[in-house]
């Protein structure tokens, strides 16, 4: 399973750290990449839940746009 997560407020590669190692602690994430250039993260795994991705992104400090 592929959900990609739309990102506001990255500014820079601190940023991108920040939101990768939110979203690395999620249960089920397997691998994921974040883009500072298309403000968007991918994350791949098993039974991810959409809701679980948008919290430990605005636990950063980050707007989460949307998760599909």
């Amino acid at each position: 399973m592929i959900k990609t997560i739309a990102i506001e407020g990255m500014h820079c590669q601190h940023c991108v750290k920040a939101v990768n190692d939110a979203l690395a602690a999620v249960p089920g994430v397997e691998a994921v990449k974040v883009s500072l250039e298309k403000k968007q993260a991918t994350v791949k795994g098993q039974s991810l839940d959409a809701a679980a991705l948008q919290a430990a992104v605005e636990d950063t400090g980050f707007d989460v746009i949307s998760v599909c």
